[in-house]
């Protein structure tokens, strides 16, 4: 096996696991090529064809210079994915050259770990602290395979060859470690779902009879039976839909699923997907206001992953927006246009300091401090599981699109992109 082919492969590796440990839109490793002043690209997670970055000289000149003195530069920029221009962010943390004595200048470059996120990504010191520890043990291992092709390696083979087989060795350790994680979460969760729904079908059973059952409801008059029976079903009900989305996850992290794209004309969609909410929002005396643009296009795309989106966001919306309080839902598109935006939008606040965690797993908005005082009493009433927004990101991204969150002057939005035709 050649050296190129053998230091691809760990790149590989490493790529995969920085990707599967900090869930990440994408990871690139890179070589830097001083005499040309490029970056090749020797691994990349997931395979997006032909990346490039949209960066002015002067930008690509700091980043580089940066890299050199030994830094970690985040920044954000705009990238073209199959021609859709996308806002992402981006930490570049540098791989060095062990140093050499003969050589002293700072060119000691080389190559960079890139990590993909959105502009919401939260990564601490200590995680790029392990992905930075991480690519220089890469970077060892890399040099090791370069040097089995000289002479040089013949008297240190035997402690070169261990150190390779140890950290080979922990990187399957770890990936062994990720397998059973996701094998626990599996089985845990369906464990979990088959008893809740046994509890399910006895609320709707005992429901029933309290309506049939003279003697039942005789015996449990004053007992206050259906407000308990109504709390009852109420938190099963979130439970389920927990575990539900747990295993969601767990599919589209795993890429189990692959996405089935068909044809959606979206204004009939849109009246079967929006009626139990309009329901919904009269019965809890909000106002729910939809504007959609008459000459929207058929969209190509996955029609269980856009009512999961649609959906969530409307859930939410219903469940934090008061009495008399508004919703709207505004959808557009051209047909010359690239995208077709779903915009979920309702009258309740979020403080700034909670909107980069809005998508992160099993994050809740703590009580009075993540809506306005109006709200905080109404907001602490309701459920939620912290996982819905999160496998809506998952989801959005697995369509290729995009979703923002804003949260000004009384009102919250939600803001998704997908693309009208996108590629197979």
């Amino acid at each position: 096996m050649s050296s190129h082919i053998d230091s691809t492969y760990l790149c590989q590796l490493t790529a995969a696991q920085i990707q599967e440990i900090l869930v990440l839109n994408g990871v690139l490793i890179q070589q830097y090529q001083p005499q040309l002043h490029r970056w090749l690209t020797i691994a990349q997670l997931p395979n997006l064809g032909q990346l490039t970055l949209s960066l002015e000289p002067e930008k690509a000149a700091e980043i580089e210079r940066r890299l050199h003195d030994r830094e970690i530069v985040d920044f954000t920029a705009t990238t073209t994915v199959m021609n859709i221009k996308i806002c992402d962010r981006y930490v570049f943390i540098p791989l060095l050259k062990q140093p050499d004595l003969s050589n002293r200048d700072r060119s000691q470059l080389w190559g960079r770990i890139c990590l993909l996120g959105n502009l919401n990504s939260i990564w601490t010191s200590q995680d790029l602290s392990w992905v930075q520890a991480l690519g220089q043990q890469l970077l060892t291992a890399i040099n090791m395979f370069a040097g089995f092709t000289t002479s040089s390696v013949t008297n240190q083979g035997d402690s070169s060859t261990s150190e390779l087989v140890e950290l080979v060795e922990r990187i399957a350790e770890l990936e062994s470690v990720c397998h059973q994680k996701d094998d626990f979460i599996n089985n845990i969760s369906h464990d979990l779902r088959a008893p809740l729904m046994n509890i399910k079908m006895a609320v709707r059973l005992l429901k029933t009879s309290l309506n049939t059952d003279t003697k039942i409801a005789e015996l449990l008059s004053g007992h206050r039976s259906e407000k308990y029976l109504a709390i009852l079903e109420q938190e099963c009900n979130r439970e389920v839909d927990l575990i539900n989305n747990i295993l969601e996850l767990q599919r589209l992290e795993l890429a189990i699923d692959r996405i089935n794209l068909e044809p959606v004309e979206i204004q009939v969609w849109l009246q079967n997907a929006i009626a139990p909410f309009i329901h919904r929002a009269n019965t809890d005396r909000q106002q729910l206001v939809t504007t959609v643009s008459e000459s929207i296009p058929t969209i190509a795309t996955d029609r269980f992953c856009l009512n999961k989106i649609f959906t969530e966001l409307l859930n939410n919306a219903c469940k934090y927006t008061q009495v008399d309080g508004q919703i709207h839902v505004e959808i557009s598109g051209e047909p010359n246009s690239e995208w077709l935006t779903i915009v979920v939008k309702n009258q309740t606040q979020i403080s700034e300091q909670h909107l980069p965690h809005i998508f992160e797993q099993f994050y809740r908005i703590p009580t009075r401090q993540g809506f306005s005082a109006g709200e905080a009493t109404f907001s602490s009433q309701q459920g939620g599981s912290g996982l819905g927004l999160s496998l809506v990101k998952k989801l959005v991204q697995q369509l290729n699109g995009q979703i923002h969150v804003a949260s000004i002057e009384g009102w919250t939005e939600f803001a998704v992109k997908l693309p009208l035709n996108p590629p197979v």
